[in-house]
């Protein structure tokens, strides 16, 4: 894979982060069954992980301080902010209002839980922790199916043991999303040659993908597993939806039906940080008009904070591009500048 091939964006795998920031929006209403499969997370995390490159260690905490610092605590003060007027608004004062709710972002948490002030945000504490992970395993491996053995194993540490601690910045809930994060920085651009060839590979690729997500799913209706067996099989029925969502959408990322889903991909941190306000919002208008909130509402809610994310993307891309990631802070130099590519393995380029 060249350089050249690792900067450029590839219209598709921004679709498929559209879907899976979507599918997050849509989740956290009232939603229909099927929303709950769980392959919204693992999508993000292994098409998040395609583009990760191994720089030198100064650019290296430059750009995520860039990138993932400073739009994390930006959007967590607007939602603490967000808090107070909500507050002030239904008491009139501030005087009874927890400030040191702030705070709880240095508490410890477990398993799924999340901070209080914006929980979504876990996604970006997650990114950060397996960024940094990965680093480190890429610094001192070369042989990138090691590498990828030790995903393996920290995940599935992550899932069995380390999950229920308590933990600081969501360290343990992030651990069971390593192996698609290494996947996705390990393999993904393989695969993404493999579909770009339209070889026999590719139709073979796309084959095995299918068969195994449909066995999966057939398992899994019929049979009763125990844990270990079952955590196996839900990375292997993940992996395998993953890479049959590639196919689609390299063939139909054209439809401009489709279009919604690169923009919201492309700007997946604002949609992150700002979605549980509108819906917060959405929700008391909603139930104070209609009353119980149903399924069918939990779409028109979702569609509702769609339409209200993207002018607020639109602004915010325009006039604070520094607060989300999308114009650097802390200066990194000139654009691309990679450590020596002697020092940086091929194999794990």
């Amino acid at each position: 894979i060249t350089l050249a091939m690792a900067s450029k964006r590839i219209d598709y795998i921004d679709y498929m982060k559209g879907l899976s920031i979507i599918w997050v929006v849509w989740y956290h209403t009232v939603h229909p069954w099927f929303v709950d499969f769980s392959f919204r997370i693992p999508l993000f995390f292994l098409v998040s992980g395609i583009f990760f490159k191994v720089i030198d260690i100064q650019i290296f905490a430059k750009k995520k301080f860039n990138q993932l610092v400073i739009p994390f605590f930006f959007f967590y003060v607007v939602y603490f902010v967000y808090l107070m007027a909500q507050f002030y608004g239904k008491y009139g004062s501030l005087e009874t209002f927890n400030f040191n709710m702030f705070f709880e972002i240095f508490h410890l948490h477990k398993n799924f839980e999340s901070f209080t002030v914006n929980p979504p945000l876990w996604f970006i504490c997650a990114l950060i922790n397996l960024q940094l992970m990965l680093y480190a395993l890429a610094k001192l491996i070369t042989n990138r199916t090691i590498i990828f053995i030790l995903a393996i194993f920290i995940s599935l540490m992550g899932v069995v043991y380390i999950e229920d601690m308590p933990t600081p910045f969501m360290f343990g809930r992030s651990l069971r999303y390593m192996v698609y994060y290494a996947f996705g920085f390990l393999y993904g651009k393989d695969i993404i040659k493999i579909i770009e060839s339209q070889s026999v590979r590719c139709w073979l690729l796309l084959a095995i993908a299918i068969v195994i997500f449909s066995s999966a799913c057939v398992i899994k209706s019929f049979v009763e597993l125990s844990h270990y067996p079952k955590i196996f099989l839900e990375y292997i029925e993940t992996f395998a939806l993953i890479i049959a969502l590639m196919y689609l959408f390299k063939y139909t990322c054209k439809f401009v039906l489709l279009r919604p889903l690169k923009f919201f991909g492309a700007n997946s941190y604002v949609v992150l940080g700002i979605h549980e306000i509108y819906h917060t919002l959405l929700l008391l208008a909603l139930t104070a008009y209609f009353g119980e909130m149903t399924i069918s509402m939990g779409i028109v809610q979702t569609v509702i904070t769609l339409l209200l994310l993207y002018p607020t993307i639109k602004v915010f891309n325009k006039y604070i591009p520094h607060l989300i990631g999308k114009k650097e802070v802390l200066s990194t130099g000139p654009k691309n500048v990679i450590k020596n590519k002697a020092s940086v393995p091929d194999r794990v380029l």
